[in-house]
C-alpha cells in the first residue's frame, strides 16, 4: 500500500506529522496551488523549449543556427546594453537611496513621493518624455540650448532604461539601509572615523548583496524591454524588440521561440545568482521594526558624497521634468513655432472607446483579489506548513519575475492556442498571465507577513477543535490583513501598469489603456498619449491612496 504523503513536521502548527490524505482542505488547496504553478508557470516554458526545436523534419537546432546567423548582433546589442544599462542605473539607485537616507522631513516626503510615483507609471512614459524633452524638436535639447540632435540610438535607450529600472531598486537598497546595524556605524564614529571613511569603509560593502541584486534585475529588465528601443531605438535593435516585430509581423512562433530561448539563458544565469545573493541581502543587517537610517553625512564625506548627492540630484530632476511634460503636454498645442493651453486633445481623447478604462480597472481588481489570495496560501503552505519540496517550488514562483515579457506572453500562447485549453483570444489568458507574473513579489510579502504570526495561535485554535480550514479562515488570514492589503496595492498598480506580457494575448475587442498608451506613442500622437499616461497615474494613486488610508485606520485600531 502507498505511504500517505506527509508535510514535513518542521515549522508544522501541530506536534504530529501533518498528513496530507487525512485533510482535504489541505488536498484541495495544494492541488489547486501546485497544480496552477505546473500549469501556467512550467509548462508554458516548456512549450517554447519544445516549439523551438520543432520542424518539419522532427526535433532539430535549425532554428537556432537560423536565430545565431541572422540576430547574432541583435543578440550581442542587448547584451551590451542590459550590461550598461544595469550599471548606470545600479549607481543611480544607490545615489538615490543614500540621498533619501540623508534627509529628513519635507524633503525625504518629497523625494520619497517622486519615487512612488515612477513606480506606478505604466511603461513608455519615460520613451514618451524623452522625446518631448530631448528630441528633434525637443524642449531641452532644441528650444531651450539649440541643439539639433538624433537622440534615436543606442544611448537613448541606455539613458531611459536606467532611468526608468531606478525606483524599485532605489526603494529595496533603501530597506536594506533601514537595516543596517547601527551600532558599527556609531563605534566607527566613536573611534574617530570620518564620514567618508564611513561610507566607503562600513555602508557600501554592507549594501553590497543587494547592489548585486539591483543590477541582476536590471540587467534581466533591460533584456526583456522592447518599447523603449521600438520607440527610441531608431535603427538600433535588440533582440526583444526584434521578437515582437517578428510575431507581429511575420507570426514566426518558432524563430520567436529560438529567439527567447537565446534572450531566456542569460536570464537564467542570473536567476541563479539572483537567488544567491537575495539570500545574503535576507540575512545581512539586524532585523529592526523601525526604519531608523543610518545618520549619513554626505556632505562631509568628501568626494565620494558628494558624487553620490549630485547623481542623486540628477535623477530626481530628471523624473520631476519627466513627470511635468507628461501632466503638461496633454493640454498643449503647437502653432506657428509656440505652444497654447487647448482642450482639443482632451476631446480627442473622450472619443476614443471609454472601456478600456473601465475594462483595465476591472482586470486589475480581479487580478488584485485573486493573486493576493493565491499568494497569501501558498506562502503558509510552503513557509508555515513546509511541504516537501517547497524550496523547488519557491524557485519555481519566483522564476516569473525573472523570464522575460516576450518569452512569457509567447509562452503562453503555445500552451493555451489548442484545445483541451484554449484560452487564447479570451479575458481568462490575460487575467491568469499577470496573476503568475507579479506571484514572486506577492508570495514574499506574505512571507514576512507570516513570520509575525506565532504557530502558537494555530495550535492553541486546533486544540479548540478547529479543522485546518477554520484555521486558516480564523487564524491566518485575519492576521495577515497588512500583508492582503499591500499585495492588493501591488498586484493593482501591476496590472494597471503592465505591457511586456500580456501585448501578445490581448484580444483586439477587448484593449487595456496601457496599450492604447503604446499606439498612440508609436504612431505620434504624444498628446493623447500623455492625456493616458496621466489618467492611467491617477487612478493608481487614488487606489493606492485608499488603501493607505485602510492600512492607516487598522494600525491605530490595532494600537488603541
Amino acid at each position: 500500500m502507498d505511504k500517505p504523503f506527509k508535510l514535513s513536521q518542521r515549522g508544522a502548527s501541530s506536534d504530529a506529522p501533518f498528513c496530507l490524505r487525512g485533510n482535504p482542505v489541505d488536498y484541495a488547496a495544494l492541488t489547486i496551488l501546485l497544480g496552477g504553478l505546473g500549469l501556467f508557470v512550467l509548462y508554458p516554458i516548456a512549450c517554447i523549449l519544445l516549439r523551438s526545436l520543432q520542424t518539419d523534419a522532427g526535433l532539430t537546432l535549425e532554428h537556432y543556427l537560423t536565430v545565431w546567423n541572422q540576430y547574432r548582433e541583435s543578440l550581442w546589442n542587448s547584451i551590451w546594453v542590459g550590461v550598461v544599462s544595469a550599471v548606470l542605473c545600479t549607481l543611480f539607485s544607490v545615489a538615490a537611496a543614500l540621498c533619501l537616507a540623508s534627509v529628513k522631513g519635507w524633503r525625504r516626503n518629497l523625494l520619497m513621493g517622486i519615487l512612488l510615483l515612477a513606480m506606478v507609471s505604466p511603461p513608455f512614459v519615460s520613451s514618451l518624455a524623452y522625446i518631448q524633452l530631448y528630441g528633434r524638436r525637443g524642449w531641452i535639447t532644441f528650444r531651450l540650448l539649440g541643439l539639433r540632435l538624433d537622440p534615436y540610438n543606442c544611448w537613448g535607450v541606455i539613458i531611459m532604461q536606467s532611468i526608468s529600472f531606478v525606483p524599485t531598486n532605489a526603494l529595496f537598497l533603501l530597506g536594506m539601509l533601514a537595516k543596517l546595524d547601527a551600532d558599527s556605524i556609531r563605534t566607527a564614529r566613536d573611534l574617530g572615523a570620518r564620514p567618508g571613511h564611513i561610507l566607503r569603509d562600513i555602508v557600501i560593502p554592507l549594501l553590497w548583496p543587494g547592489i548585486c541584486v539591483s543590477l541582476l534585475l536590471s540587467f534581466i529588465r533591460s533584456l526583456a524591454d522592447f518599447g523603449t528601443p521600438i520607440i527610441i531605438g531608431g535603427r538600433f535593435n535588440t533582440l526583444a524588440s526584434d521578437i515582437y516585430l517578428q510575431l507581429t509581423g511575420y507570426s514566426n512562433l518558432e524563430k520567436a521561440s529560438a529567439m527567447n530561448i537565446f534572450l531566456l539563458l542569460p536570464a537564467m544565469i542570473a536567476f541563479f545568482y539572483y537567488r544567491r545573493q537575495m539570500a545574503r541581502a535576507n540575512q545581512g543587517g539586524s532585523a529592526r521594526g523601525a526604519q531608523n537610517y543610518p545618520a549619513l553625512r554626505l556632505r562631509r564625506s568628501g568626494v565620494l558624497g558628494w558624487m553620490v548627492i549630485l547623481s542623486g540630484a540628477l535623477f530626481f530632476v530628471m523624473m520631476s521634468l519627466q513627470y511635468i511634460v507628461i501632466f503638461i503636454t496633454g493640454f498643449l498645442t503647437r502653432s506657428g513655432g509656440s505652444y497654447a493651453l487647448t482642450t482639443k486633445n482632451l476631446e480627442n481623447l473622450m472619443r476614443l472607446n471609454g472601456q478600456m478604462f473601465i475594462r483595465s480597472i476591472v482586470y486589475a481588481l480581479i487580478v488584485a483579489f485573486a493573486g493576493t489570495l493565491f499568494a497569501m496560501l501558498f506562502a503558509y503552505y510552503m513557509d508555515r506548513k513546509k511541504v516537501r519540496g517547497h524550496h523547488f517550488f519557491d524557485s519555481l514562483a519566483s522564476f516569473p519575475y525573472l523570464i522575460p515579457g516576450t518569452c512569457w506572453g509567447i509562452g503562453y500562447i503555445l500552451a493555451f492556442n489548442s484545445e483541451p485549453l484554449r484560452l487564447t483570444g479570451t479575458a481568462i489568458i490575460v487575467l491568469v498571465n499577470m496573476m503568475f507574473k507579479q506571484l514572486p513579489t506577492t508570495t514574499k510579502i506574505c512571507s514576512a507577513a507570516l513570520t509575525q504570526i506565532h504557530p502558537s495561535l494555530e495550535r492553541a485554535a486546533r486544540d479548540m477543535g478547529g479543522g485546518q480550514g477554520a484555521v486558516i479562515r480564523d487564524v491566518i488570514l485575519p492576521n495577515m490583513k497588512q500583508a492582503f492589503f499591500s499585495c492588493f496595492t501591488y498586484h493593482f498598480s501591476s496590472s494597471m501598469t503592465s505591457a511586456g506580457a500580456i501585448i501578445f494575448l490581448i484580444d483586439p475587442s477587448r484593449k487595456l489603456a496601457v496599450f492604447q498608451l503604446f499606439d498612440a506613442v508609436y504612431s505620434g500622437e504624444y498628446a493623447t498619449a500623455s492625456l493616458i499616461a496621466s489618467i492611467i497615474i491617477v487612478m493608481v494613486v487614488i487606489t493606492e491612496g485608499g488603501m493607505y488610508l485602510i492600512t492607516g485606520k487598522e494600525r491605530k485600531r490595532r494600537v488603541s
